[in-house]
């Protein structure tokens, strides 16, 4: 009578037709986490961005609502006077905008800084003071990004991410509300 071995495990040329075939799963694997991982965390800095902006555009618009007068420093820095004498300034950086608030006695009371993603352009539009103002962030289109040094051609447009338009002294005091009223009519 034959003697049956018990055979476990497995063959070398079995291994070898496995091992190509176990390498092949793994990197596909690991493509896939790192496809995901910077999907994840292109997903996080849109948030930032929006949220960002988002802020940018609430305080924008009822710092200009409540204020009386709008004064242009230069392109890229705007001071608005309130009724309590004290001033706000928006500050247009290279990838942010800072606001900065000054007391009526010229101590700084308040400062936050909107961060804005690389290639964005933000801008004030004053062609319609005294009695409405605009601040506008825009960035290249999607496939000129890396060449954000370079001025936009004449063919291409900007995409325009925020638009905040705000009436200067919406919320004003020296008003009453009949006046109000009336002026309301008027227009």
């Amino acid at each position: 009578m034959p003697v049956r071995m018990n055979r476990r495990g497995f063959s070398l040329i079995q291994l070898t037709l496995l091992m190509p075939a176990l390498m092949v799963m793994f990197l596909v694997t690991v493509a896939w986490l790192h496809q995901t991982m910077t999907f994840s965390s292109n997903m996080k800095k849109q948030q930032v961005q929006h949220l960002s902006l988002t802020r940018l555009a609430s305080q924008f618009r009822q710092d200009v609502q409540r204020c009386k007068s709008i004064s242009m420093i230069s392109d890229q820095q705007i001071c608005l006077q309130n009724q309590d004498l004290s001033e706000i300034t928006y500050t247009i950086n290279e990838h942010a905008v800072n606001f900065f608030k000054r007391s009526s006695d010229g101590r700084r009371t308040q400062q936050e800084q909107f961060a804005l993603s690389s290639g964005s352009s933000p801008r004030f539009d004053d062609t319609e003071l005294p009695d409405w103002i605009s601040l506008i962030v825009s960035r290249p289109p999607v496939n000129r990004r890396q060449q954000v040094q370079q001025k936009l051609q004449s063919n291409e447009t900007a995409i325009t991410e925020l638009h905040v338009r705000s009436k200067l002294n919406r919320w004003g005091t020296n008003l009453s509300p009949d006046a109000e009223l009336l002026q309301g009519e008027q227009q």
